[in-house]
């Protein structure tokens, strides 16, 4: 008796389940129904379309103000739906523009059926009616390419450049709008070597362009830079008295230096007391006024580096 009431309450219970099971099914059924019958639908709604100008003439570069075209269309909720999460693309002709000296307008009602043809489904309206654009000549120059003042380099100690950096090639041709062109005088390139160096440095660099209309060609060239292995070395230099009136004579304190230079080891025999000088500029003094003024370089070996001397300053004494 027990178990056959058992048995009903679990039959009852698994029919109810089914029916549950049935109900959702049912639900899903008629909505996936529904929601096809609704997206099946036409409708019309505001779109937005990227831009991309065609037949655009060889020597000519457009600069559009704004790159989309607002449109309301009538289509299928499904369409609506695409074109909404994924922006398409339609090609405007360039032949179709009023051209001024160096601006455009294009009609996009005159592009209508154009555009049509572009899209599933059919333009109403425009939000705005026209496409408005700058435009300019294309040209080539030829441009130097030049080291940033900021790029840096991790030499290693006892190592030193020539500071004869060169770019091969040394020029490329930049083309472009003239508007931006005509005042491109050379090309800054940013070096920065993390490596420790040790010899000589020559590597591949790609320019940097961040103008979308404008190209380099070639885009890439090859930096050198000689490094050699350096050392130091100190000199006794007699100072040189320059403007000094002939009615005055002076006695410098003291009359000659110690300057310390590095320069590659290579020279080491070659450089000489004679290659460096050391000015007293009697100007400086202001007529006496000042006790003492600063020693000034004159001339010292281009490959010379860390050029210094002791002491900076010289006192003197006036004799009229």
């Amino acid at each position: 008796m027990y178990s056959n009431h058992f048995i009903k309450n679990s039959e009852n219970t698994l029919a109810k389940k089914q029916k549950i099971k049935l109900f959702l099914i049912f639900i899903i059924v008629s909505s996936l129904f529904w929601g096809i019958t609704k997206f099946s639908n036409n409708y019309s709604a505001l779109v937005f379309f990227d831009v991309k100008f065609i037949n655009v003439p060889d020597l000519i570069v457009v600069q559009p103000k704004y790159k989309i075209i607002e449109g309301y269309i009538n289509t299928s909720g499904f369409q609506l739906f695409f074109y909404r999460f994924y922006r398409k693309t339609l090609d405007v002709d360039f032949s179709s523009a009023e051209l001024n000296d160096s601006s455009g307008i294009i009609s996009l009602v005159s592009l209508r059926r154009s555009l049509d043809d572009q899209i599933i489904g059919s333009f109403l309206s425009f939000e705005n009616e026209k496409l408005f654009f700058d435009y300019s000549k294309y040209i080539t120059k030829k441009v130097p390419v030049v080291s940033d003042k900021n790029s840096k380099f991790n030499i290693s100690p006892g190592f030193g450049s020539m500071n004869d950096s060169s770019f091969l090639p040394d020029s490329i041709l930049v083309s472009g709008p003239k508007s931006k062109i005509d005042n491109l005088d050379s090309i800054p390139v940013l070096i920065n070597f993390n490596e420790e160096v040790l010899k000589n440095i020559q590597i591949n660099v790609t320019l940097p362009n961040n103008d979308p209309y404008i190209k380099f060609k070639p885009q890439r060239v090859i930096y050198k830079e000689s490094v050699r292995k350096f050392t130091e070395q100190d000199f006794d230099i007699f100072l040189n008295v320059i403007n000094i009136p002939d009615s005055i004579q002076i006695k410098l304190f003291p009359e000659q230096v110690k300057l310390f230079s590095s320069f590659p080891l290579e020279f080491i025999n070659d450089v000489k007391e004679d290659d460096f000088e050391l000015i007293f500029d009697y100007l400086d003094t202001d007529n006496g006024k000042y006790q003492s003024i600063p020693i000034r370089l004159n001339k010292f070996p281009d490959f010379s580096k860390n050029i210094r001397w002791e002491p900076k300053t010289i006192s003197y004494l006036l004799k009229k």
